[in-house]
This record gives C-alpha cells, sequence and structure tokens, in this order.
C-alpha cells in the first residue's frame, strides 16, 4: 500500500512538475518572441502620438456636447472648454500641417470663408466660433452651441480618418514642429485665436509639452537631444512664472528662449542627417530662426523657376524703374510715386497720377514682394501682374508694354543690360520687361531694422521703451493678430500662403467726436462679396516711420492718429455702421504712455542701411 502511495504521489508530481516546465516554456517562448520584435521607429511612435491625441480630442469635445445638453452653467463650460482647446493645441502641430482645410473648421476665424474662385461663401465653425458663444454676457444659444459642436465633433473625426492614409518621413515631422513653434511665436503669444478666453499662454505652454513628447520619439538619433528636450522646458517655466497675458515679456520669450529652441531644432536635424524639406515656400524650410536674415525668398511665388532674381536682372528692372519714358507723357516714373527716402512712397495724402490725383495713397513697395496678392483692394495675384497694371492704367501711367519693350530694344544702353539678364532671348517681350520691374521690387526686402538686429541677439538695437512697445503691440494692443511677426504685413505665419485684408471702418477724417465713414469699397469693388465691402489689405508696417500719411486714402497725419483710431475699436467703435467690419469694435483701453511706446516700436522698424 505504501509502495502504491509513494508511486502515486511520484505520478503527481511528474504531471506537476511537466506543467511548470510548459507554462515557463510558454511564458520564455512569449517572451523571446516579445524581445524579438523590431522597436518602432520614430516616425511610427509620432503616428500612434498624434492619433491618441486626436481620439482624446473627440473624446473631450463628445463630454462636451454632453455638458451642454445637459445644461452646465456657463463657469462650468467655459472651464471644459479650456480643456478641449488645451488639447486641441497638442494636436495642432501635425493637424495643420497634413490636414489644414479640415483644420480651418475646427479652429479657423470666427469670419465667413469666402473661396473666391468657387464664387461661394462658407460659414466659420470650430473653436473660435464656441469661444464666441459661451464667453457672453448674454444667455447662451444652447441650440447654436450644440449645432457648433456637433460640426466640430464631424471635423475632428474627419482628421482621424485622412490621418489612417498619411505617410509620414522624419523631414515632415521636423518640419512640422519648427512651424509650429513659430506658429506659436506670431499668432499664439499674440492671442490670434483665443480673442475672448484670453488663455493664450497656457496654450503656448501646451504647445510646448507636446513638442517635448514628439521630439521624445526621436532620443535616441539626436546628437544634442538632451539640449533640445531641455530648451523646452526652459521655455515652459518662463511662461509659468509670467502668466499675465498683457504684461508677458514677449521679447525676452523669444529671443532667450524660442531662438536657442529652433536653433537646436536644426542643429540636430543637420547632425541626424535628417533632410529638409525641398519646396518652394516663402519661409525657408532650412531657417534656424524666424529671424534670419535669408528666412525668407521672395523668389518661391514665382511659379516659373526662368523668372528667378539675378543681380543683373535687378539693374534692369531698376533702370527701368526711374525711367520717364515708360510712361504715356514721358516723365512718370515708378519712382514718382516709391521714392526710396520715403521708404518707396511719396508723402502725399493722395497719390499724383499723370494727369490727376489719384483716390489711394501710395504703399510702400519695401517688403511688398513678400505677400500673395497686391494692390490695396488685392486685385493683382502677382508683381509682374501690378507692373503692366500701373504702366497700362491711364490715371497713373497711361503706357504700355509694347513701346516699353520698343525703348529697350532701341537703346544701346538697354539692350547691354537685357542680354545680361536674360542671355537665352533672342527678343525682347513685355513679359520680361514686368519680370524685370517685378525682381527689383523683390530685392527690396533688407531685414536690416533695429527690431531685426533685436531680434538676433544684439539687445542693444532697441530701447528699454521700444521693447515695451514691442511687448504692447503683440499683446494688449492686439496689432501683432492682424499684422504678423516678422513681416508686419497680412500675409498669415508660419505657412505665408494666404494674404489678409481688414475691414477697419476708416474715416474720412481724424475728428473722434464727428467721424464720417469713407465711401472706397476697397476690395468690394472688385469682388461682390458683402464681407469684403470696405476691406483693405493689411500692409507691411515696416518703416512705417517714413510712410505718413496713413490708411488707403491717406486720412491719418500721424502714427498718433493711426493709433487712437485702433484704440477706439475702428469705425465700429466710434458709432459707425460697419456690420461688417472685421476689426473688433472693442476699445483697447491703451494708456497714452503704452500708444507712445507702440510707436516708437514701430519707429524702431525703420531699415538701416
Amino acid at each position: 500500500m505504501c509502495r502504491r502511495l509513494v508511486k502515486s504521489l511520484l505520478h503527481f508530481f511528474t504531471l506537476y512538475m511537466n506543467r511548470i516546465f510548459s507554462l515557463a516554456s510558454i511564458f520564455f517562448f512569449a517572451a523571446t518572441i516579445f524581445s524579438c520584435q523590431p522597436e518602432k521607429t520614430p516616425t511610427e511612435k509620432v503616428y500612434q502620438f498624434f492619433k491618441s491625441d486626436v481620439d482624446e480630442l473627440v473624446k473631450l469635445n463628445d463630454h462636451f456636447l454632453n455638458s451642454v445638453k445637459e445644461k452646465k452653467g456657463k463657469t462650468a463650460l467655459q472651464k471644459e472648454f479650456l480643456g478641449l482647446r488645451l488639447q486641441f493645441k497638442k494636436t495642432e502641430a501635425f493637424a495643420e500641417y497634413f490636414t489644414p482645410t479640415t483644420v480651418r473648421l475646427v479652429n479657423g476665424a470666427p469670419l465667413d470663408e469666402i473661396e473666391e474662385e468657387e464664387n461661394a461663401v462658407f460659414e466659420p465653425g470650430g473653436l473660435q466660433v464656441i469661444e464666441e458663444l459661451i464667453y457672453t454676457d448674454e444667455r447662451i444659444e444652447e441650440e447654436e452651441l450644440v449645432r457648433q459642436i456637433r460640426k466640430m465633433q464631424m471635423n475632428t473625426k474627419r482628421i482621424l480618418s485622412l490621418w489612417a492614409d498619411i505617410q509620414i518621413t522624419d523631414s515632415h515631422v521636423f518640419d512640422a514642429l519648427r512651424l509650429e513653434i513659430f506658429r506659436m511665436i506670431t499668432l499664439g503669444i499674440s492671442g490670434f485665436d483665443t480673442p475672448v478666453s484670453g488663455n493664450a499662454l497656457a496654450e503656448s505652454e501646451e504647445v510646448l509639452v507636446s513638442f517635448q513628447k514628439y521630439i521624445k520619439a526621436y532620443k535616441s538619433l539626436l546628437p544634442e537631444y538632451a539640449s533640445l528636450y531641455n530648451g523646452a522646458e526652459s521655455a515652459m517655466v518662463f511662461i509659468r512664472k509670467n502668466k499675465d497675458f498683457n504684461k508677458f515679456d514677449r521679447a525676452a520669450f523669444i529671443v532667450d528662449y524660442i531662438n536657442p529652441l529652433t536653433k537646436s531644432l536644426k542643429k540636430n536635424q543637420d547632425l541626424a542627417s535628417i533632410p529638409f524639406i525641398n519646396d518652394r515656400r516663402l519661409l525657408r524650410s532650412d531657417v534656424a530662426t524666424l529671424f534670419d536674415a535669408k528666412a525668407f525668398d521672395a523668389d518661391a511665388l514665382l511659379s516659373n523657376t526662368d523668372f528667378n532674381s539675378t543681380t543683373d536682372r535687378v539693374a534692369l528692372g531698376e533702370k527701368l524703374f526711374y525711367d520717364g519714358r515708360i510712361s504715356g507723357n514721358g516723365k512718370t516714373n515708378c519712382g514718382s510715386c516709391h521714392q526710396p527716402a520715403l521708404a518707396y512712397t511719396d508723402g502725399l495724402k493722395t497719390s499724383q497720377g499723370i494727369q490727376k490725383s489719384i483716390t489711394r495713397n501710395a504703399p510702400t513697395i519695401t517688403y511688398a514682394a513678400l505677400q500673395q496678392s497686391f494692390f490695396y483692394d488685392l486685385r493683382s495675384p502677382s508683381l509682374e501682374d501690378q507692373a503692366v497694371d500701373v504702366i497700362h492704367n491711364k490715371d497713373e501711367m497711361h503706357g504700355s508694354l509694347k513701346s516699353v519693350s520698343r525703348l529697350v530694344g532701341s537703346d544701346e544702353d538697354y539692350q547691354r543690360l537685357f542680354k545680361k539678364a536674360y542671355p537665352e532671348l533672342d527678343s525682347i517681350q513685355p513679359v520680361y520687361i514686368q519680370n524685370a520691374l517685378a525682381t527689383f521690387v523683390r530685392s527690396l526686402s533688407p531685414f536690416s531694422s533695429p527690431f531685426d538686429r533685436y531680434m538676433r541677439g544684439d539687445k542693444k538695437a532697441l530701447t528699454d521703451n521700444q521693447v515695451a512697445g514691442f511687448n504692447v503691440f503683440m499683446g494688449k494692443a492686439r496689432c501683432g493678430t492682424c499684422h504678423f511677426m516678422p513681416l508686419f504685413n497680412g500675409t498669415v505665419p508660419p505657412g505665408y500662403q494666404k494674404t489678409e485684408s481688414e475691414v477697419l471702418g476708416i474715416t474720412v477724417n481724424a475728428d473722434w467726436k464727428n467721424p464720417k465713414l469713407d465711401n472706397d469699397k476697397g476690395r468690394g469693388i472688385h469682388d461682390q462679396f458683402p464681407q469684403w465691402k470696405n476691406a483693405f489689405k493689411t500692409s507691411s508696417l515696416r518703416n512705417i516711420a517714413k510712410t505718413a500719411p496713413y490708411m488707403h486714402n491717406g486720412v491719418y497725419t500721424s502714427l498718433q492718429e493711426v493709433m487712437e483710431f485702433y484704440n477706439e475699436g475702428g469705425g465700429a467703435g466710434l458709432g459707425l455702421a460697419v456690420p461688417n467690419q472685421t476689426l473688433a469694435s472693442d476699445k483697447l483701453n491703451l494708456s497714452q504712455q503704452e500708444i507712445e511706446q507702440v510707436i516708437d516700436f514701430m519707429e524702431g522698424l525703420t531699415d538701416g542701411k
């Protein structure tokens, strides 16, 4: 009996040990297989990070919709909304980069979107529209709010569906992250997309948090990863210590933290041998900072590289620019209205044409090449088209390109210059006259102002008062939400693919007690959309100290008057009927000291030699 018991126990023990061994074998095999799985590539990690971030955005949006349906109080909704916006900022870099059309419906400006070529108007939608609906002193329009949240719900899910078919590369990742940092310092810290909630600084911090997460995917590939990661951390610490929107030192933030960060990003990309995106764009893809001397490439807007700038083409264009023979009376030239001493303006309220005064002020052509459309009413798509428009205009120069071509062909000096500029051509054609004039204008973007030197590290280039003025300009005064740094015109960063126009309600005088609206329809003359009635291109503020008087009608004789107009909230703020005004009609409540600081700063945008 004992032998049978012992035998039974041995059998049981053997079965037990075999089972343990089998389980151990399974675990060992599974661990071996798992360890043999290749580690995810950086792009695979980024791909998954973004998908997870958008998934969370969808969930938060759904929860926000339920909160509205449950009729939660305004304060609770606003708090939840801020969290939704912070989550969007985690997705912004790649959503903007890969799905720009859809993301405009998630975080676009609360203005009608006009597609001129389609002759169609699309209503705005997304976070900024929702923000206006819940940050109100009136009762919340729940039905409209629900409709807008559902639209956003649809578009965030569309980003997810589009993402499933997108193939990303390391170059794309670095390009998107670089542009997102530039977006933050041009739009984010100015309050461009948080005009009511005022949560711009918290959102800028979230952009940096997201930057760290995505760049961490490249930790093993970047030789100076620690410097890059810690640079973002230092920028976040600076924001946390300076949370007052109006007092935030944007100048120090950019120069001391963001410029070193983007320099480190470029250096790491170079050291890791990750190629820069090679495409034609206004802002070069390989810049170290937004303020590099050669950051912008005006030739990128040319559809034909045969027309790219050369020194010889600039020389030919300059000679034509100042030659009165290109006009109908043989005396008027481009320089008549665009004089170098006045930053290529003429100092007149409205310019003098060939026979009479025309109705608009001559804008500066410095930096004019760095925009997508031309003239105050944006009617011309290129500098070449603008040149022919002015020469042929009977009120301006009343000439013809055919006549100019004959002049060039019959003048020995011009023949020599033309042959150097276009050596491959046997005949002088009008299109090359246009190109030569346009090429000269493209050469007038030196980026040599005290502001530029300051942003490149020369802390003595601007006075303390000018630095304070820059911070007011980009903050409380909201100037930077239309005049986008560093071009200070209406070409929207960081893609620089669209030049905006604004309806300001410009008056015919500087009498704020008895204002009268100017009747120039602006963009509305050529494009019959009611949204564009009285709309004018947002011109560059560079060299503005030399370009008085101001506005399309030259009505304001000083920068003091310009600042007072904006401080009042434009025409609508002055009590005029401007239903389509895009400028906020709320008063800015700037003190005289703040106004003077902004003016002092703008004088720091004057180019040196």
